[in-house]
């Protein structure tokens, strides 16, 4: 008997979704686990399988990350619910790795993810593995030290949540519609039931599509920035993440600063570039998952630095621009 549901939300991207499904469908995931698929785009997706799954068309206007996992969390007929993204493509033994390690410890927590690496052979998307994201990224699979750690804030790009327990906090908050309406959910879960709720599991990988331009790298660091202010707007604790995290407010200073001497905008952007470096050396670990030649390598490191301000300060640019439009509301 299934236990699971695999809820996948999306609108207008056919082709991803079409590459996803056919992932799940090829190492038998629709024997294991409902297969459901909400889908807010402009026409409905036609494809061979779609009688096997569980398709529902909304519209358009209806589309957003938390309502529609909402609507995918109501139509699952299992106790368990795993997300996927539909940009996501899953490996061999993604399922049987990801369900395998929740039955150890689903009497303890409430949920379970997976890794997430980016897909392409691209630098952008490396990087963005490099950060964090999304998922996590190779950031938190090296921190796991491949062991299973507790965690009190999931993504959903690769996750399986008891669906009880979303139904007691409330569901997905729809006024969330720009994103990180999985660390709104998690917010409200600590806030309620304490910390260390969910395990991370190195081994339950996927790959994810990530930004391989400059400017879908720019507007999607935007995009996370824009949903990160909404979760202050929500919950005002967060602020302290917000300051903590705002690169502009360790930048001021220095500006300020180096009115007076130019050399100190010279000397902290040099530290600045070496710290970054030294920290995140973990990255020669994955570079083995993809093609990179030695200047590639190369490149990616010593440009890391560059591409990380600009995604923090974007980030930032993100959260400013959504304070601005709620104030003119």
């Amino acid at each position: 008997m299934m236990k699971y549901s695999v809820v996948i939300i999306t609108a207008n991207r056919q082709n991803f979704l079409k590459n996803c499904i056919d992932k799940l469908f090829e190492y038998e995931i629709n024997k294991k686990a409902e297969i459901i698929v909400v889908d807010a785009s402009d026409i409905e997706f036609e494809f061979d399988k779609k009688n096997e799954i569980k398709y529902i068309k909304i519209e358009p206007k209806d589309k957003g990350f938390s309502n529609q996992r909402n609507i995918g969390i109501k139509s699952a007929s299992n106790d368990y619910v795993i997300f996927i993204d539909d940009d996501v493509e899953i490996t061999q033994n993604w399922f049987d790795n990801l369900v395998g390690e929740f039955e150890k410890y689903k009497d303890e927590v409430f949920g379970l993810m997976g890794a997430v690496f980016p897909k392409q052979n691209k630098i952008l998307s490396f990087v963005c593995g490099v950060l964090g994201h999304p998922g996590g990224g190779f950031r938190l699979h090296n921190f796991s030290k491949n062991k299973v750690i507790y965690l009190s804030q999931v993504s959903t790009c690769n996750t399986v949540f008891n669906k009880k327990l979303i139904e007691e906090v409330g569901m997905f908050d729809v006024n969330n519609k720009f994103g990180s309406e999985d660390s709104e959910l998690c917010l409200r879960i600590t806030r309620k039931y304490g910390n260390n709720k969910f395990v991370y599991t190195p081994y339950a990988i996927v790959w994810h599509y990530s930004p391989n331009t400059i400017s879908k790298f720019i507007k999607w660091y935007i995009r996370r920035g824009i949903s990160d202010m909404d979760i202050y707007l929500s919950h005002s604790v967060h602020l302290s993440y917000i300051i903590k995290t705002s690169v502009i407010l360790k930048i001021l200073p220095v500006l300020v600063l180096a009115v007076f001497n130019v050399r100190i905008l010279y000397i902290s952007f040099i530290i600045y570039y070496l710290w970054q470096l030294f920290k995140h050396k973990f990255m020669f670990k994955y570079f083995s998952y993809y093609k990179f030649g030695f200047l590639d390598k190369l490149l990616t490191f010593f440009i890391f630095p560059i591409l990380k301000l600009l995604a923090d300060l974007m980030f930032d640019f993100g959260r400013i621009k959504r304070i601005i439009d709620v104030k003119l509301k």
